[in-house]
């Protein structure tokens, strides 16, 4: 009991802390309680950050902290909620907390940024990072951060690219081969198949016995009138949490 009060005044602490950074840093979306970076380094990535927030209308936080005092699953919930990040309604955005004392780090993404990089994609971003965090090279790990966050939130509202040169290669490739192997399992099929001469041949005996008949109609035409609906659709909100140790 006594543990999770004093998680939770730190969490409450840490976020007046946060709130007065925040406000000395003209909203960057940055927070380095750590002391991980250089100021040049932080306005360089808070920089980058603004620009992603602004394109994307998600807001993409990163966060280091000496202690989680608990779990940090817990914690990065408890950081994004309190401190009410993400832009929007759905409060779409992405954090990515590192903890020095446990030496972990976990990604949070929320409402539509959420759909945009679900666990997977959370998984391949801390690939991306984690060799550069335990290399103690934070500033190039945070900046791939935010280049995989816009990647990602790029792809899901506007397509990724497609690779035309490779991608033809392989469909060629694959349309070829599935080509060949169709044409040489009909081919076997057909060896046996020989022409008759008489067309009673083709039927089996016994096969076909008239006991009724009746006139059908083949052909119809329909009219068909679009109907516009009065309702819109909403967005979804969804929240992943993933990250590892570095």
């Amino acid at each position: 009991m006594k543990r999770k009060l004093f998680s939770m005044l730190l969490v409450a602490v840490l976020c007046v802390s946060l709130t007065i950074s925040a406000s000395a840093a003209s909203g960057a979306d940055i927070y380095d309680e750590a002391d991980l970076l250089s100021s040049t380094e932080e306005t360089q990535i808070a920089e980058k950050l603004s620009n992603i927030r602004e394109q994307f209308d998600a807001q993409i936080v990163i966060m280091t902290v000496p202690t989680s005092d608990g779990s940090i699953d817990t914690f990065v919930e408890d950081v994004y909620d309190r401190m009410n990040m993400g832009c929007g309604e759905n409060r779409d955005g992405v954090l990515l907390l590192v903890c020095m004392d446990s030496r972990e780090y976990r990604i949070l993404s929320n409402g539509f940024a959420g759909e945009a990089i679900g666990l997977d994609q959370i998984d391949a971003i801390g690939e991306a990072i984690v060799s550069d965090l335990s290399d103690g090279d934070y500033a190039e790990a945070f900046i791939t951060f935010a280049d995989n966050c816009a990647y990602y939130l790029d792809g899901y509202l506007n397509g990724f690219p497609f690779n035309a040169g490779k991608n033809l290669i392989v469909a060629l490739i694959i349309g070829v081969v599935a080509g060949v192997i169709v044409a040489f399992i009909l081919k076997k099929q057909l060896k046996s198949v020989r022409q008759q001469k008489q067309a009673n041949v083709y039927i089996k005996s016994g096969s076909m016995q008239i006991t009724a008949s009746r006139d059908l109609f083949l052909y119809r035409e329909v009219s068909r009138t679009e109907k516009t609906s009065s309702q819109s659709s909403g967005s979804g909100s969804s929240r992943n949490v993933g990250g590892g140790k570095f």
